[in-house]
């Protein structure tokens, strides 16, 4: 028979494991601003905005020509799953990242200047998202604004330029 302390001890681990929740919050900081997941994005965006333009073999349905980059953007998008860590190797991070880019793209089909917003907002991230303790769903978010920020800048790029 169990009395006293026995009766009162409380059970290891966080309660959220104990009742068959989630393991908690995962989340991600670095110490110093990292380099690619600006810049990577970014230029996949860019590259893949250049696509239609540089070959004629690639399609433009609708006669809309960031079609097919987009499709190649959101085909790429499982490879942030091996991205280095803190944020590889988990699936909130590829989710977040195909969530910016719906939500970055479909209102540019309706609102001409959309690119201008789209390209605001992950500036701005860009300057203090790595400062703070984000979960990896944020950090996709930011990685898609910024390989739909490329396509877009690399869109007027090639429009203007190639």
């Amino acid at each position: 028979m169990l009395r006293g302390r026995e009766i009162q001890r409380k059970p290891s681990g966080p309660p959220s494991r104990l009742h068959g929740g989630s393991l908690g919050r995962l989340s991600m900081e670095w110490d110093e601003p990292p380099l690619w997941p600006v810049v990577a994005p970014s230029l996949v965006g860019f590259s893949a905005a250049c696509m239609p333009y540089l070959f004629d073999w690639v399609p433009r349905p609708w006669d809309w020509v960031l079609a097919v980059p987009f499709l190649c953007l959101v085909l790429l998008s499982p490879l942030l799953y091996f991205s280095p860590k803190p944020a590889g190797g988990r699936i909130d991070l590829v989710v977040g990242a195909n969530v910016a880019m719906f939500l970055a793209i479909v209102p540019q089909l309706f609102l001409f200047v959309w690119f201008i917003v789209v390209i605001l907002i992950w500036i701005s991230q860009s300057m203090y998202v790595w400062r703070n303790n984000y979960p990896p769903f944020r950090i996709g978010t930011w990685i898609g604004l910024g390989a739909v920020s490329g396509l877009f800048i690399g869109s007027l790029f090639a429009h203007f330029i190639l």
